[in-house]
């Protein structure tokens, strides 16, 4: 399927596991809140053992309609200014107000001579939803000879309480800390993923663990989203997503790449062209962030939440990975219409399964950008079966990962996905509205790549 190009190990980032140099004390809050103390305001911090990210506990920081901003302190850190610096910190704020952290400076030893507050990151979108914000190769002021951690929790409006949670305080020199994650290497993380705060975009990725030689991972995904503009059909953009990640590693680097010059279940094939690189990491099996850089200048980071329950993915330890539907997941395509196809998440737990479908308007073969269409279908299925009925949608009106504007999601049609194994499948489908509206068809699909471990049809 030429929805991507070949990378070869040669010419692969392989993302590893770094050895951590985290100089914040109690960053975790495994020790209470040892290590930390109220700096601003008249709020109140606690020890929340209910939530946290990677895990519980995490510090909670909760201001009193008197305060417009509470803050909290680290203890000294001792640094001088000779190096950069990378800051990371987990949020999870309430629906109002606003949450940022950051490092104090000061000019002596004993941080009692500021300087500056010279790196730092703010978070007004998390609403509920652990994510993590970062500030990373950021220089101190000449003269630093040790800093403070300083978080922050602010009101929304006159009369709201300031209310956050804060996680893995991370500050150190630049690439001698790695954000808490999980493994990346594990089938179980394959499935969808989207931001609720972009609700109507998301992405799709194919975890294979040890698909080459050596221990090495492979990971194949899709990015459903827009243009920078909002609009019709002709607004829908997507991308395809290529990595090899090393055995254990917490993340991996992406290549960015998409497709143009196709028509919808039609030849001819299209080629993947490199627009852009990303970085992919998983706080937990339901939470993660996707960074990117495009060429043309776009650059961002997109915070990731599970579609669908966890059915394989383990925060530590060693996946079993038993047999069940969920091996039915994976990148099918036609080989006959190389350049387009989808990408199916089957979720025996929640008795569902979701597919994206990359695809082209009718005649879109000198159409550009403008002629890729994206749909998704969905419904619940009896486990254990090998046929599932679907509704397709198409969604319209979004800005590329933006809440600026709002999408709509209409029903479009059906249809029916039958496996005949592991490698081999149909998709039967009928467009009753829509730009498609009529048109229906069969589509034969084979499976890209290798089966899931856990998928146990008969071949």
């Amino acid at each position: 399927m030429s929805i991507r190009v070949s990378l070869f190990i040669a010419g692969c980032a392989l993302a590893g596991i770094v050895n951590a140099a985290n100089l914040v004390p109690n960053p975790d809050f495994d020790s209470g809140l040892d290590g930390w103390s109220l700096s601003t305001g008249s709020g109140t911090m606690t020890l929340d053992s209910s939530t946290g990210l990677p895990t519980p506990p995490s510090l909670h920081l909760l201001g009193d309609n008197l305060t417009v901003t509470a803050g909290v302190q680290s203890s000294c850190i001792q640094i001088d200014d000779s190096a950069h610096v990378d800051f990371y910190m987990d949020v999870n704020r309430g629906s109002v107000g606003f949450a940022s952290g950051g490092v104090a400076a000061y000019s002596d030893t004993a941080c009692s001579t500021p300087l500056d507050t010279t790196i730092g990151s703010s978070a007004n979108d998390t609403n509920g939803i652990w994510a993590r914000y970062s500030d990373v190769d950021a220089a101190l002021p000449a003269g630093t000879q040790s800093v403070r951690v300083i978080l922050n929790a602010g009101m929304g409006s006159l009369g709201s309480l300031a209310d956050v949670h804060f996680d893995h305080i991370a500050f150190g020199p630049t690439g001698s800390i790695v954000p808490a994650g999980i493994s990346i290497d594990q089938e179980g993380l394959s499935g969808a993923w989207y931001n609720p705060g972009t609700s109507g975009q998301g992405f799709q990725f194919v975890m294979t663990p040890n698909s080459l030689p050596e221990g090495v991972g492979s990971l194949f995904g899709a990015w459903y989203t827009y243009d920078t503009t909002a609009g019709g059909a002709d607004t829908q953009r997507w991308y395809s997503l290529e990595s090899y990640f090393a055995g254990g590693a917490t993340s991996a680097a992406v290549a960015i790449y998409q497709n143009t010059g196709g028509n919808f279940a039609a030849p001819p094939t299209t080629s993947a062209v490199a627009v852009g690189t990303g970085t992919l990491s998983f706080d937990s099996c339901s939470t993660g962030s996707f960074s990117y850089t495009f060429d043309d200048g776009r650059s961002g980071t997109v915070f990731l939440q599970a579609l669908l329950s966890n059915v394989e993915c383990v925060d530590t330890g060693t996946p079993t990975n038993p047999a069940s539907d969920f091996g039915l997941s994976g990148t099918w395509y036609d080989p006959a219409t190389s350049g387009q196809g989808f990408i199916i998440g089957v979720n025996p737990t929640d008795a569902q399964i979701f597919l994206s479908w990359y695809t082209y308007a009718g005649d879109a073969e000198e159409q550009g950008v403008s002629g890729q269409r994206w749909f998704t279908a969905q419904g619940p299925y009896a486990v254990g079966s090998t046929s599932m009925d679907l509704d397709v949608y198409s969604s319209t009106g979004g800005t590329f990962d933006s809440s600026d504007t709002a999408v709509t999601t209409e029903p479009v049609g059906t249809a029916t996905l039958t496996y005949m194994n592991c490698s081999a499948a149909t998709l039967d489908y009928d467009f009753t509205s829509g730009e498609l509206s009529g048109q229906s068809g069969v589509i034969t699909l084979t499976r890209l790549g290798m089966p899931l471990t856990s998928c146990d049809l008969p071949e």
